[in-house]
């Protein structure tokens, strides 16, 4: 039997207030890595602060950027930098062109070509100094094809050297049995987002850096919705993850702490967790 899998999140933090008092609330639930490690470290002396993270009980998971575009202009070797920077093996791109289909901007056959061919580029480049690039999915990935594939589809069979950080919320709330869709792609695996949502109407929340609203789902606790928590944490251990990473885009009932607390305790049930 493997090892039992370590618990990690990323979000759940108010950065107007103190981050490592924050951080050392996590750390005391349960949590062993966190991937908002590089908004943290960056303040400040970093060889103080990756001790300060070290000492707490708490590793820095990943380097990201916010999406296709942003890394293309930033640059790859700007990734690559800040991964070898914060001594990870891992980087994430947090959100392809198809993603903001959701904002009313379109996203064409060849608009999506592109931006795969670009990322398979970026992930060739970042082997090269041993970190695995990885995509993080949202639903479209799932709803949207071209010429018979799904983008999700598309992604794997054009960018063969690009990793996956598969969120299984996403994935359910687009339709798909996520303990299925993990199962098949478990070679490709970097990371896997555990997020759960409440079945029933969509919630409007701001689009970024503006007053327009668009739809989400309603997102809540682990356990309190729609997502298969212990069928997905059970194919996670089957696959061998060393880490499940937690989410939630916004608050639904609890606050951030509370909501932390809730997702740690319902993992740690399975029996799977540390």
């Amino acid at each position: 039997m493997t090892m039992k899998m370590k618990a990690g999140f990323i979000g759940f933090m108010d950065y107007s207030a103190d981050p490592w008092e924050q951080l050392e609330q996590a750390a005391k639930i349960g949590y062993r890595g966190t991937e908002n490690g590089e908004f943290v470290l960056l303040r400040g002396d970093l060889s103080e602060n990756k001790k300060r993270l070290h000492d707490i009980g708490l590793e820095c998971l990943t380097v990201a950027t916010m999406s296709g575009e942003t890394l293309e202009r930033d640059g790859i070797d700007s990734i690559i930098e800040s991964a070898h920077k914060l001594e990870v093996e891992r980087a994430v791109v947090f959100h392809g062109k198809v993603y903001f289909t959701k904002m009313n901007k379109q996203a064409t056959y060849d608009d999506v070509m592109c931006e795969i061919e670009f990322l398979q580029n970026a992930a060739e480049a970042c082997k090269k100094e041993g970190i695995k690039l990885a995509y993080h999915n949202h639903d479209p990935e799932f709803t949207m094809s071209f010429n018979g594939l799904t983008v999700f589809d598309m992604l794997l069979a054009f960018a063969p050297d690009l990793w996956i950080e598969l969120d299984v919320g996403w994935t359910t709330y687009a339709g798909l049995n996520p303990v299925n869709v993990l199962k098949r792609i478990a070679p490709r695996l970097s990371a896997v987002h555990f997020k759960d949502f409440i079945l029933g109407p969509d919630v409007q929340v701001p689009l970024w850096g503006s007053k327009e609203l668009y739809d989400m789902p309603n997102f809540c606790s682990l356990g309190s919705g729609e997502l298969d928590v212990h069928g997905c944490l059970k194919a996670c251990h089957e696959i061998g993850l060393e880490y499940i990473v937690v989410e939630q885009d916004f608050m639904h009932a609890l606050t951030p702490m509370e909501a932390l607390q809730v997702d740690y305790l319902v993992m740690k049930e399975s029996g799977l967790l540390e």
